[in-house]
């Protein structure tokens, strides 16, 4: 899958990485679902009604949600009454997770360490966290350990169907390369690939999942070892995964 990077006109500035594109596309689809609002304009009209101005011919209005909606503009995420993910957070609790997910920076080839990998899974939803990690600390320790990742842990998340699913696989992924486990590499991309069929199909994910599969399947790659001291990263791609269903 190519990447078309969007070169912004004002001098200096980084062009918009294709992930950040779909991420901020994604997470504008899931507010807009979740307020149950039309359009672009009228989430502009409920969050930043202050900044619409009616002229004698025309509505003079900021456009940001515009640009959110088409992937053009991505929010800042800092500090301040104008962070859109925080006033769309206000209105529709549980939307900036879709925004500040860990998968993003995965997929943007960021590397996370091993301490980096395991806060984020201790942040998925709580039915991930319990799969993942024991319930209660062992004594003289602060934080519950993970657990062996079994056959059990790999059929309940694939049951579970949903995006913090997803999310945990691929950095479940990123945790195999940490420790060089070829085992939980395989398990991991076993697992998202099983998941995909649930994932498609759902609302927040049915518009997006072409992109958001390639961008994995690139970032996520199966280790072939055709000598002891050879690795091939190798690209299968989603659609060949359902051709095979």
């Amino acid at each position: 899958m190519s990447h078309k990077v969007i070169k912004p006109k004002g001098r200096g500035r980084p062009p918009t990485h294709p992930v950040d594109r779909l991420r901020t596309r994604l997470w504008f689809h899931v507010v807009k679902l979740r307020s149950g609002l039309p359009s672009a304009y009228a989430i502009e009209m409920k969050l930043d009604r202050d900044l619409v101005r009616k002229r004698d011919i025309d509505v003079s209005r900021p456009t940001k949600w515009d640009f959110y909606r088409d992937g053009d503009k991505v929010p800042s995420d800092k500090p301040g009454p104008r962070n859109a993910v925080e006033q769309a957070e206000v209105l529709c609790p549980g939307t900036a997770h879709w925004f500040r997910s860990p998968i993003w920076p995965i997929l943007r080839g960021e590397k996370l360490d091993r301490r980096a990998i395991e806060l984020a899974l201790r942040n998925l939803q709580p039915e991930i966290v319990e799969i993942l990690f024991e319930m209660e600390p062992r004594e003289h320790e602060s934080l519950p350990r993970q657990r062996p990742f079994d056959a059990n842990c790999e059929t309940r998340l694939a049951m579970l169907g949903s995006f913090d699913s997803l999310v945990a696989m691929v950095l479940m992924a990123a945790l195999a390369e940490e420790i060089a486990s070829p085992e939980l590499r395989e398990t991991a991309l076993r697992i998202y690939h099983e998941l995909q069929k649930t994932l498609k199909e759902q609302p927040e994910i049915a518009l997006f999942y072409p992109e958001l599969f390639s961008c994995i399947d690139q970032r996520c790659k199966h280790w072939v070892y055709p000598s002891q001291n050879q690795r091939l990263d190798v690209v299968i791609f989603w659609q060949g995964i359902q051709t095979k269903e």
